[in-house]
């Protein structure tokens, strides 16, 4: 299977009459795209730019999505969620680079996150590197939360193909191409990834063609699948424990493990699990996965990352003690820190192995002074409320809530040492 990507890279987005390319500058039609975005689910929608650099704070986000159209097939595009069902991770993908499609969400999260688009939230994120054409669509009268926040998860990749579709007739900057089919593969360690995912309710899932994994078994994807538009983020109510469909578009691990595969390593493949909430469920998946990694793919080695926020790492536990004590597998294991809210750092695993003996870390728990923004989109405010009760009004928030600062799959800058 090969996956090639054509990138085009945008360096500003303005509204205009039609939507077009000028240059690396991004013109788009407000009317035009709204329609795209439309649902009967909502009352009204409206799109924003937010730039970077600017003093501009997108509240309680939703997904965020890379701009990609698959050029053999556009009715494909994001299969099983707005695109008809085909294996995705083959052909030709086209992408836009700096510029993203993100959902303000208007209605309560559970646990909410923002983006800061200044330097300050540069610092702390990439997200606030890119522009955000931004969906603000609020829920019709009478209309459930469930439909509403179906159709808003929708909308971005209905937005995210349609923007991309604005550059097909654009040279590509830059080009990129996927595949496990190398040669001098022979000698090298094999290294599998074990994605333990996040699916325990409506909203507090990720979902595999457009199907939540919460009642699945794991499952072996091909790595191209989950680049190409497989998997997207659907956790609204989870959301600063999780991470959107632009960071499994741009998996760090996936495209680490491609850019060493045939070079001091051969990528042997991913494993998807589900996290489940009973201790039978985890041991089942945990054992079952490891299996696979062992046996289908035949890894000599396996890094395992989880979603969620503290019992996931049960499960990464249980697959660890599998995969090194019965199958001699070695494994490393990637983990965001946020057990304990002074850092110390006897309180942040929920498990105990002998064989987790190579931990990295993506950050942990610390709070973060936010200034007064110039001007907020969206309308539900933080958890923490801003000290002088606006939406844009300086505001004290953890790390964890700013979008993309602690990510569980290494989509970050972050990480942290123990002396």
């Amino acid at each position: 299977m090969k996956l090639k990507r054509l990138y085009v890279d945008i360096d500003g987005v303005v509204f205009d009459s039609r939507s077009f390319i000028d240059g690396h500058t991004l013109h788009i039609s407000k009317e035009e795209l709204e329609a795209v975005a439309g649902d009967k689910a909502f009352s009204t929608v409206e799109l924003f730019v937010a730039a970077p650099g600017t003093r501009c704070r997108i509240l309680n986000m939703g997904d965020i999505v890379q701009p990609t159209l698959k050029l053999e097939d556009e009715d494909a595009t994001f299969p099983g969620v707005v695109g008809r069902m085909k294996t995705a991770g083959r052909g030709t993908s086209l992408m836009l680079r700096n510029v993203v499609i993100s959902e303000t969400a208007e209605v309560k999260i559970q646990l909410p996150s923002l983006v800061e688009m200044t330097e300050l939230g540069a610092a702390h994120t990439d997200f606030a590197k890119y522009f955000h054409i931004v969906i603000d669509a609020f829920p019709a009268e009478g209309v459930p939360r469930e439909d509403y926040l179906t159709a808003l998860h929708k909308a971005s990749k209905k937005l995210a193909k349609h923007v991309a579709a604005i550059a097909k007739d654009c040279a590509p900057d830059d080009t990129e191409e996927f595949t496990l089919e190398r040669e001098g593969l022979d000698g090298l360690p094999r290294v599998a990834y074990l994605a333990d995912v996040f699916c325990h309710a409506p909203f507090v899932e990720m979902t595999l063609y457009g199907e939540s994994m919460a009642a699945a078994m794991p499952v072996i994807i091909h790595p191209n699948e989950i680049l190409d538009g497989a998997v997207t983020n659907k956790d609204y109510d989870n959301s600063s424990n999780a991470d959107p469909t632009y960071v499994w578009q741009n998996h760090p691990i996936i495209l680490e493990l491609y850019r060493r595969h045939g070079v001091d390593l051969n990528f042997a493949g991913v494993v998807l699990s589900n996290i489940h909430h009973t201790v039978e469920w985890k041991q089942r998946n945990a054992t079952m996965a490891a299996a696979m990694i062992h046996n289908q793919l035949r890894a000599d080695g396996c890094i395992i990352t989880k979603e969620g926020g503290g019992h996931p790492q049960v499960d990464v536990g249980f697959a660890t003690d599998v995969l090194e004590g019965e199958f001699g597998v070695r494994t490393t294991l990637i983990l965001a820190e946020f057990l304990s809210p002074n850092n110390d750092a006897r309180g942040q695993l929920l498990f105990k192995s002998k064989y987790a003996d190579a931990i990295v870390s993506t950050g942990c728990f610390d709070m973060v002074d936010l200034p007064a923004a110039d001007t907020a989109i969206g309308h539900i405010p933080t958890l923490m409320p801003t000290k002088d009760g606006t939406l844009a009004g300086p505001v004290t928030i953890n790390n964890r809530s700013m979008q993309g600062c602690e990510s569980q799959m290494g989509w970050t800058r972050f990480g942290s040492l123990k002396f």
